[in-house]
């Protein structure tokens, strides 16, 4: 009966979705100020890393142990395959130019695919990393006027989204699925320590949403592809994870605005699916300095989450100025979970800013994996 009524209600937003409201958008020249370092001293009186806490820096991100773990790499899953899917082409559209000669930028709006290609059935997924390429496999970037401005992916199964099954502007949960994975231009990978995975059944179909922005005169034509590793579900020993999604703007478009200089913003969430985080990591945008991860509760300090600027060329613009390019992430181990949740407790989301100039599509978003009996 449930996926009856999931399916009427696909039909019926399908059906009432318009070019005017989810098609190309264009927007003027907005800056995206290179030199973040300063960024990274700041605001030390109202977040600080776990105690006891390690980082280790790898291609394009970063990861950070929870307080007591030993482990500062999260190994792959012994005999878990590699699976690339190539979700595209989309185009994105030429920019406008303005009159002082500056660049505009050009977006696609938000849109969405269902039924998209998955790549396994009957499995677990270990480890997820987007990227935006072109269909001949060059990557795309600030360095090449493109950029992955978001993507999601959601699982319309019997699960039930954690905290948006319904909501405004229209059901999200029940329409699209429970969200289990999302990137942004950073690219953050999700590794799920050895033994724990998002679990995929047979007959799971999957749906997409997706943003992109392009900052040149010409339309590109891009890729989004997602790297997927992942093991059959008759591997022994494997845990399902229970994806958990907070938003500043939860259960909309989860852009919001921030005024320019310093400016912080929360979110709560009720804890709904008790057990030990294995794994958790944030999003934010340009001008974006941390999302800090605190359990009301109990008072601690589950995971700080800062950005990186400019680590890598591909994030260089052609004036020289740097953009975001990783987030840092907490993961656990097996018997040592990042921090562990009790039905009920209050887990609060805080987004710290420090804008060059008011915007009105910041984001703040946090995406945990939980394990039921950790």
């Amino acid at each position: 009966m449930r996926r009856t009524t999931r399916l009427a209600a696909l039909l019926a937003l399908v059906a009432a979705v318009s070019v005017s409201t989810w098609g190309v958008d264009t927007s003027a020249a907005q800056e995206h100020h290179g030199g973040h370092g300063d960024h990274h001293g700041g605001h030390d009186s109202t977040t600080t890393t776990a105690p006891g806490s390690t980082t280790t820096t790898g291609p394009g991100s970063t990861t950070t142990t929870p307080p007591g773990s030993t482990t500062t790499t999260i190994p792959s899953q012994p005999g878990a395959r590699e699976t690339t899917i190539r979700y595209g082409p989309f185009t994105i559209p030429g920019a406008p130019d303005n009159p002082d000669g500056t660049h505009g930028h050009a977006h696609t709006g938000n849109q969405f695919r269902f039924f998209v290609e998955k790549p396994c059935t009957d499995c677990y997924i270990t480890s997820m990393q987007a990227d935006l390429v072109y269909p001949d496999g060059r990557r795309a970037g600030y360095a090449t006027d493109a950029q992955l401005h978001h993507m999601v992916l959601a699982s319309w199964t019997n699960r039930q989204d954690a905290t948006c099954y319904v909501g405004f502007p229209f059901p999200l949960g029940l329409i699209f699925g429970q969200r289990f994975f999302a990137s942004g231009d950073e690219r953050t990978d999700i590794r799920m320590p050895p033994g724990y995975g998002y679990r995929v059944d047979a007959f799971d179909t999957w749906n997409l949403i997706y943003e992109l922005a392009g900052m040149t005169a010409e339309p590109q034509n891009v890729i989004i592809e997602v790297d997927f590793e992942w093991v059959p579900a008759s591997t022994p020993g494997m845990t399902n994870v229970e994806p958990v999604w907070m938003d500043l703007a939860q259960c909309g478009f989860s852009e919001i605005s921030r005024p320019a200089g310093p400016s912080q913003a929360s979110w709560t969430w009720t804890v709904n699916r008790p057990g030990g985080i294995m794994a958790i990591g944030g999003h934010i945008h340009d001008d974006g300095i941390n999302i800090a991860i605190r359990n009301d509760s109990t008072g601690e300090l589950i995971c700080d989450s800062r950005a990186g600027y400019g680590e890598d060329p591909l994030y260089i613009d052609h004036r020289g100025e740097g953009h975001i390019s990783s987030m840092s992430k907490c993961t656990g181990r097996r018997g040592a979970p990042v921090a562990r949740v009790a039905n009920g407790q209050r887990v609060t989301m805080t987004a710290y800013y420090d804008q060059r100039q008011a915007v009105d599509d910041q984001m703040g978003i946090v995406m945990a994996f939980i394990a039921a009996n950790e």
